[in-house]
């Protein structure tokens, strides 16, 4: 009967590490992407973004994180939302028609989760009411963040007029 009370715990200690170890669900490691395979993805990226952003409507605004920073010549750092960047170019799109001219092949720096691109770009905004035209010529500089749902956002943007 000793030999039963000592066994009992022992057993009872066994049979749920056994149970325990069944229920256990195994973690697939995470198969990280190779830059290469990064930086033609965010390309990609890059190429829709300027498909859309060539139609002039605001669907280009989509490829923006719901929250993200943004810094422009002349002006302090500021935190930004989508609304907020569409409630802008409303106001640019009501004055002015936007033509991108020519925009440079994009330069990937992949970083896992996080990549970086940017590109040179040649736009002109013609006014609706004087025709007079505006050049914006300059590099715009990126940053893309991998998301929950495995979409690619933007998250940062910044750009230099030359």
């Amino acid at each position: 009967m000793k030999k039963i009370k000592l066994s009992l715990p022992l057993i009872v200690l066994l049979y749920t590490a056994l149970v325990g170890c069944k229920n256990d669900t195994k973690l697939e490691p995470q198969v990280k992407t190779s830059d290469l395979e990064l930086t033609v993805l965010i390309t990609k990226q890059v190429d829709s973004l300027y498909s859309v952003y060539e139609r002039f409507d605001y669907d280009w605004i989509e490829f923006f994180a719901d929250d993200y920073t943004a810094i422009y010549p002349n002006s302090p750092i500021k935190q930004m939302t989508k609304d907020s960047l569409k409630a802008q170019w409303k106001r640019i799109y009501n004055k002015f028609d936007v033509k991108l001219l020519h925009r440079g092949k994009p330069t990937i720096i992949p970083s896992e989760d996080m990549a970086i691109s940017y590109n040179t770009y040649n736009e002109i905004f013609i006014n609706k009411k004087t025709s007079d035209t505006i050049k914006n010529v300059g590099t715009y500089i990126i940053n893309w963040k991998k998301q929950p749902d495995n979409s690619w956002k933007i998250v940062f943007e910044t750009l230099q007029n030359h």
